[in-house]
This record gives C-alpha cells, sequence and structure tokens, in this order.
C-alpha cells in the first residue's frame, strides 16, 4: 500500500455485508493512513441492497477513475471468476493481493492472505493492527458490522481467539454495538417477511430430513414487493429445523440465473457443495452461482449432498448429553 498510488479494491459479485464492509473499511483505512492514494471500489451487483447504505455512505462502488491500477485487492472471494466484469482489472493490475477467510480460496494472488474466521472483515482489523494503523471508530463499526452478518450473529461459520480479541476492543471504545446487531436481525420490513412465508410454504425435505430445500423467484419479489437483498438469512430458517444438516435456497434471477445459497450443521461442510458448483464459502455457511435450468442441475447437486450427508455426525437422542461436563477435567 505503500509503494501503490492507485489500488483497486475487488469483491465478489453479489456482494453480502462482509464484502461491503470489507471495502469501505480498507478503502479508509488507505485513505486515512496513507496520503494522496487513489482508491476504487468495485462489486458487480444487479441490484445493490438498501442495507448497504449506512456501510458505504459517501463511497461510490464501480467507478474507475484511472487506466490501470498499481496494485489490486481481492476481499473475501474464492477465485478471481467470482469478481465477474471486473476480473480482468485485478488480472491486469501490477501486483496483487487477496485478503479472504474461507477455506476454498485459491490462492490466486501474488500475496495471499486466507485465515479462517469470522470473517474478512476480521482479518482487514487485524492487519491494520499488526500494521500500526490508525483505525476510526467509523472502520470499527463497519468490521463489525461484517462479523456479525457473516456468522448470523455468531451463531454459524469460523470463530476464533481473534475474533472474541476484535469484540473486547470494539467494546472498550463503547461502539453500541448492540444497536448494529439490532439494524442487521430485528429490522426486518414487511416485504421481508412476507418473502420469507413464501420461502417457508416452498421447503421440501430430502434424505429423512437431512436436506431441506427452498425456493424463491422474479414473480416472489414482485407481488412482496421484496428488494434485492431482503432474501439474505432466509435460509436459516431451513438449518434451524431439528435434524436438518444441509439446507439451502434457490434464488432465481434473470435468464435462468440462480443465487444459492447453503447452511450446513452437524458435520455437513456445504463449502465442499459449493466449490463443486463452482462457488465456496465455509463449513456451515457457503454459496455458488447456476446458469441453466434446474433439471439440468438436480440429479449432481442431490447426489453432491447426498455424500456430504454421509459425513454428518448422530445427534444424541438425549440432548441434554451436549451438556454434560462429567467426564471433563477443568485446569
Amino acid at each position: 500500500m505503500e509503494s501503490s498510488d492507485k489500488i483497486a479494491l475487488i469483491a465478489h459479485q453479489n456482494p453480502d455485508t462482509d464484502a461491503i464492509a470489507s471495502l469501505v473499511s480498507l478503502k479508509k483505512l488507505i485513505e486515512s493512513n496513507y496520503q494522496g492514494k487513489v482508491v476504487d471500489i468495485f462489486a458487480q451487483a444487479d441490484k445493490l441492497d438498501e442495507i448497504f447504505k449506512p456501510i458505504l455512505k459517501e463511497d461510490i462502488l464501480n467507478v474507475q477513475r484511472v487506466e490501470s491500477y498499481d496494485l489490486a485487492v481481492g476481499l473475501d472471494s474464492p477465485n478471481t471468476k467470482r469478481f465477474g466484469v471486473y476480473e480482468d482489472i485485478f488480472l491486469k493490475a501490477k501486483d496483487s493481493v487477496q485478503i479472504d477467510h474461507h477455506d476454498t480460496n485459491e490462492q490466486f494472488a501474488h500475496n495471499n492472505i486466507v485465515y479462517l474466521t469470522s470473517s474478512t472483515a476480521e482479518i482487514i482489523y487485524m492487519l491494520a493492527k499488526l500494521l500500526g494503523l490508525e483505525i476510526s471508530n467509523g472502520i470499527c463499526r463497519a468490521v463489525y458490522a461484517g462479523m456479525v452478518t457473516d456468522t448470523a450473529n455468531f451463531t454459524q461459520g469460523n470463530r476464533r481467539k481473534s475474533t472474541i480479541n476484535v469484540l473486547n476492543d470494539f467494546y472498550d471504545r463503547k461502539l453500541e454495538l448492540e444497536k448494529i446487531s439490532e439494524f442487521f436481525f430485528k429490522n426486518n420490513s414487511i416485504s421481508k417477511n412476507m418473502l420469507l412465508e413464501r420461502a417457508i410454504h416452498s421447503m421440501k425435505f430430502y434424505f429423512n430430513g437431512g436436506l431441506v430445500v427452498m425456493k424463491l423467484n422474479k414473480q416472489d419479489f414482485s407481488e412482496t414487493g421484496a428488494k434485492a437483498g431482503e432474501e439474505e438469512g432466509i435460509v436459516n430458517q431451513g438449518i434451524n429445523t431439528k435434524g436438518v444438516n444441509i439446507a439451502c435456497i434457490f434464488i432465481k434471477r434473470d435468464n435462468n440465473l440462480y443465487y444459492v445459497s447453503l447452511r450446513g450443521k452437524g458435520g455437513a461442510n456445504v463449502a465442499n457443495i459449493a466449490s463443486h458448483f463452482g462457488g465456496g464459502g465455509h463449513e456451515t455457511m457457503a454459496a455458488f452461482t447456476y446458469q441453466g435450468n434446474l433439471c439440468d442441475i438436480k440429479a449432481d447437486f442431490f447426489k453432491t449432498c447426498r455424500e456430504e450427508l454421509k459425513t454428518c455426525k448422530d445427534i444424541a437422542p438425549d440432548d441434554t448429553l451436549i451438556f454434560d461436563d462429567s467426564k471433563e477435567i477443568t485446569k
């Protein structure tokens, strides 16, 4: 960052909150600590989720102010294909770095920073501390937004001791983290609840209830008045069901393009399923996109899910055994 004057930050297409938070927090870190840099941020999206506006504020996505960049930084993406139309910007840069927290990452940059933790935003905060950079409260709030959403309010995904350390830093700053959590998890619109109703109504269970599949199409969005991004988190309703180890939702976009979000538990690694279809993620949260007719993917999808379900751990009939510490020794 010190030796580069023109820097491009690129996140995966159809960005989630962690991707947007990572773009914004890294951009602000560079601009506030290294003077005179051109920093442009990119993420391909048909429609930008309204919930991102408080994070982005004055920052504008997808405006290329220079012809080429000294440094391209890939964020929260397993490979360059997931950059979509902005892949060339990354590939043509003189130097490249990528920062990611998914174990499906393909180590595609000149310099690769991959750490399996809550979010890419968390890694950016950790790097900023290691580099001794000045970190504003605004940057911390964006980082927390990435952390809390990419773990479904710290109930899923990867968490490390570093995650707790970062949270402790934020509590010391008195950032009112509860308000940020409420914004993302207790702020559903009526249209999102109507969309949720349709998704639940579409639920179908397979493999003795181990797999649940939901669907949403363009008509569901238009008839409920739901906006792009309001489907975020709906798949969690499936994985929250007792006995379900893999939950999936197929969300139809234009021209038979589907966004497929996955959740797993009990040892089912949904990142394996996503990577089989060109996507990525981590063990309990993953996603991929599919272009084509669902009839053509159906057999392969169910076969892949069935194989992953074979790895699941049996849940004890008496759930209280989970809390039995009679055989444990506390040092």
